[in-house]
């Protein structure tokens, strides 16, 4: 991935750099400032910008709308020492791609920069569902859905077929651990405790239109 990252600590700074490189990435900038990261992406037009939210006088949730404007290829994920529910929403309603946190091992940070490069939400489900959803402004049961990944579709189509943790696994050709954590993070977008509570929301609600069109 070609990558901007942009953090006021200039030791962090450049140890992410540093790190990023070490895993076969190619930093094309490191920025101190928003308005830095603004100028680096315009000049580089890198596939990520991993921003810091906290600057001394306030956040850089703002740029994010600037970045995406300039370069909309460029996908934005936010770096921050907080999850802050309440900052994740605005990020993503500004056009952030992912939220990851400082105390993350490289390669955490990297999976999530991975993620939203391949066009997903980077954000951690739990952390997901308490930003979005005090946001939600529909009545809509199913208003979570837009944040499922391809993988969350396939587990739902599982579950409604009522498969076992085993067969789910086996048609997805993972391990019954990573099954089962895809479930859990089904359900935890969703805001429901099981399975069956999954099955019955898109019993009740959804339809043909709900799923993606590829996956129809």
């Amino acid at each position: 991935m070609r990558i901007v990252v942009c953090d006021d600590h200039l030791l962090l700074l450049e140890a992410l750099g540093l790190a990023l490189g070490a895993k076969g990435h190619d930093v094309v900038a490191l920025a101190g400032t928003p308005d830095e990261a603004i100028a680096a992406v315009a000049m580089h037009r890198p596939e990520v910008c991993l921003l810091d939210v906290n600057f001394p006088g306030g956040n850089s949730v703002a740029a994010i709308h600037q970045i995406r404007e300039i370069s909309p290829e460029t996908k934005v994920v936010m770096l921050s020492a907080e999850a802050d529910h309440a900052v994740v929403g605005r990020a993503i309603a500004e056009g952030a791609s992912g939220y990851v946190g400082k105390e993350k091992p490289i390669v955490e940070i990297i999976e999530m920069l991975d993620r939203a490069v391949r066009g997903q939400l980077a954000v951690e489900p739990a952390l997901l569902q308490r930003a979005l959803r005090p946001q939600k402004t529909t009545e809509d049961p199913l208003w979570a859905l837009q944040f499922l990944t391809d993988r969350e579709w396939q587990v739902m189509r599982c579950i409604m077929e009522g498969q076992t943790t085993e067969e789910m696994a086996e048609a997805l050709g993972v391990q019954r651990s990573t099954a089962r954590t895809h479930v859990q993070n089904l359900l935890t977008k969703l805001g429901v405790h099981s399975r069956l509570q999954a099955a019955a929301l898109m019993s009740a609600h959804g339809s043909h239109e709900s799923w993606p069109a590829h996956l129809r």
